[in-house]
């Protein structure tokens, strides 16, 4: 029987074989798992290798991160050479301070300079770790982080003096992560290139201590009117508790919460191991004289003006100064007071919001200055820089130029409705008086009799006028001139009206009579001097007449007081300035009240938003109270006008009507 073949095996070929069959690959009696393989064997990379890429993408980005922010940091590499700010100290007429101005920072001082409890009270209270650690304190930020979360609120600070240091140099109270981040970096820079004592030592002389002073020699100056290194125990744990809250703890703004926040300084210190316990006693039983400027609430205003004009008398002088000023703080309590209860009271009623008053000698030395009604509220000086529509204030300069060009207080014009080239004038609610004198003209204040008079003598001729008497704003040359359509400075109004005040001369106001160092250098002082003669004689008297009548008889009458007293109402159109401006023998004073937004005023039942209101009450109100102890004197005008009518014979007149008063002799010389 033949053999039969067995059947192929699956893996081999359809095709019959050839030769003897070949031998089979002896196979591996164990499979190996793929994750025994090398990484590398099969086209990946090693863990290690990984690892470092990682490393290094963040090592290039925190590179990149750090250059940014070390990039916007401030050139912290001449802290140490600093220089003082201005110092100006000012003074009224009798030595007693006004202000202080200019002190924003002392002069640098070194720790060494200082008593040893000097700087241990900032360390006490602000940063006990800060001579261990590294300009950053995680356990203080632990800490702080702790006590308000119990707190439930802010009760602790994790900042380091170093980094408080860092925040001062920024100048900027942002508190976004790029500015703490910034921060932090330049603590850390701080303490890599600075000592302790070094870092202590511009953190103490760049702190804000509030009262707008930084570093401890201007506040100790500021507050004690001594030198840091002659700060007492007491004084210093005031000086140190007044940066964590400088408006509320500052030794100015409220000596007895500063005194009480000194006390849990105190009581730092002595935990802290700096003072002992009857040290601590001694100085809580202390308390410091603290100086307080004599300066009354608006006198702000006034030290503004002089800080404003002192560069002009004496440049840039980097040595602290004082200035003797002709200002008078007694005044000028009196000038803010009745400015501020004409307001108060009379203000609501007719829709005034804001005030200005101004009062000087006749030679044009500035006695009292408020330029509104609260300094706190508001420091643009209405005084000095508010440019308002003087209306019919502006009047005197009118008639003094139509008197030059030939008038007379006596001549007669017609007060009636007038077309002067298609400008029609009107008087006060429509009111016209038919023919008058110039005299009483001036007095009711008499619109179309003004526009009449500028038609006569030109617009330039009266603007020059103007100027020549101490205008000093550009003026319109235009008809309504007349009525004060360009706008003036209560200041430079009420300088203007001193010609009329001291017999004729031009004056430039003024306040600053010496200027010296402290150590008694005389930087400037004032030799006298004025504008010289600016009217006549003669005109003078004129318009003492006319400005008299205004008071007695006209629309100032709420001006008129137990001594001679000449003066000018002004409104202007919708009654959005009203202004009185009058003097005596001794002082010249201007006052306007009105809106900071030119809001028109309105009439009350029984009070008009005019001159003749509100103004002329606080111009009598101010200067009785101000010439209280002055002797009364007849006006310059009205002397010159006596002279005139002991030389000149009067007219005729009927025994009944013989002058007997000064006014009854004006009357009788100029046909009022």
């Amino acid at each position: 029987m033949a053999r039969r073949r067995p059947p192929p095996d699956d893996d081999e070929d359809d095709a019959p074989r050839r030769g003897p069959p070949k031998r089979a690959a002896r196979r591996p009696t164990q499979s190996r798992d793929d994750d025994d393989i090398p990484l590398a064997k099969r086209g990946g990379r090693s863990w290690p290798f990984i690892v470092v890429t990682l490393l290094a993408w963040a090592g290039i980005f925190a590179g990149l991160l750090y250059s940014h922010y070390v990039s916007s940091l401030p050139d912290v590499g001449h802290l140490l050479v600093a220089s003082a700010s201005e110092d100006v100290t000012i003074l009224d007429d009798r030595g007693r301070l006004v202000a202080r101005r200019g002190l924003t920072q002392g002069e640098t001082v070194n720790i060494a300079d200082l008593p040893n409890y000097v700087p241990n009270a900032f360390i006490a209270i602000e940063d006990r770790r800060f001579r261990s650690h590294f300009g950053i304190d995680p356990f203080g930020m632990m800490r702080a982080g702790i006590a308000n979360m119990v707190a439930g609120h802010v009760v602790q600070g994790g900042s380091t003096l170093t980094q408080q240091l860092a925040k001062n140099i920024f100048l900027s109270a942002d508190r976004t992560m790029d500015r703490k981040i910034q921060e932090a970096l330049l603590a850390l820079y701080l303490e890599k290139q600075y000592s302790k004592d070094q870092i202590l030592s511009l953190y103490l002389n760049r702190v804000y201590f509030g009262a707008g002073v930084y570093g401890i020699e201007a506040a100790a100056q500021k507050f004690f009117s001594k030198h840091a290194g002659e700060l007492s125990l007491t004084e210093a744990a005031m000086m140190a508790g007044s940066v964590k809250a400088p408006a509320r703890y500052n030794p100015l703004a409220d000596p007895d919460a500063s005194l009480a926040r000194a006390q849990f300084v105190l009581k730092a210190m002595k935990d802290a191991g700096f003072i002992d316990d009857s040290s601590r006693a001694m100085a809580i039983a202390t308390r410091p004289r603290i100086v307080a400027a004599t300066g009354t609430p608006q006198s702000g205003y006034f030290a503004d003006w002089i800080m404003a004009t002192l560069g002009g008398y004496i440049g840039h002088v980097s040595d602290p100064v004082i200035v003797e000023t002709s200002f008078d703080l007694p005044t000028q309590r009196i000038a803010e007071r009745n400015l501020a209860h004409g307001l108060d009271v009379d203000g609501p009623r007719i829709g005034a919001g804001q005030g200005a008053l101004v009062s000087m000698t006749p030679d044009g030395a500035v006695r009292a200055l408020v330029g509104g009604r609260s300094y706190a509220a508001s420091s643009f000086n209405r005084a000095t820089d508010a440019v308002r529509q003087p209306g019919s204030a502006f009047k005197p300069f009118v008639y003094l130029a139509a008197f030059e060009h030939g008038r007379k207080p006596s001549d007669i014009m017609h007060d009636g409705p007038v077309d002067i080239n298609g400008w029609k004038p009107q008087d006060f609610e429509g009111e016209y008086q038919g023919d008058v004198t110039l005299t009483e003209a001036f007095a009711e204040s008499s619109n179309t009799v003004a526009a009449q008079l500028i038609a006569e003598v030109g617009p330039k001729a009266v603007a020059r006028t103007a100027h020549r008497l101490g205008i000093a704003s550009p003026l319109m040359a235009v008809a309504s001139l007349a009525l004060g359509t360009s706008g003036v400075t209560p200041l430079e109004l009420t300088g203007s009206y001193a010609p009329f005040a001291n017999g004729g001369n031009g004056v430039v106001p003024f306040a600053i009579l010496k200027v010296r160092t402290k150590s008694g250098k005389i930087l400037y002082e004032r030799k006298g001097g004025n504008l010289g003669t600016v009217m006549s004689a003669q005109d003078n008297a004129a318009m003492t007449g006319l400005m008299t009548q205004v008071v007695a008889t006209g629309t100032g009458k709420a001006a008129r007081m137990d001594r001679p007293v000449a003066g000018k109402t002004g409104t202007t159109q919708d009654s959005r300035d009203a202004w009185f401006v009058g003097f005596t023998a001794d002082l010249i004073t201007g006052v306007w009240i009105g809106n900071d937004d030119t809001a028109p005023m309105h009439k009350a039942k029984d009070l008009t938003a005019t001159g003749g209101g509100l103004p002329a009450r606080i111009f009598h109100d101010y200067m009785v109270e101000a010439e209280q102890d002055l002797p009364s004197r007849p006006l310059v005008g009205s002397t010159i006008a006596v002279a005139a009518a002991e030389t000149e014979p009067p007219a005729p007149v009927a025994a009944s009507k013989k002058p007997t008063t000064i006014e009854q002799i004006l009357n009788g010389l100029f046909g009022g």
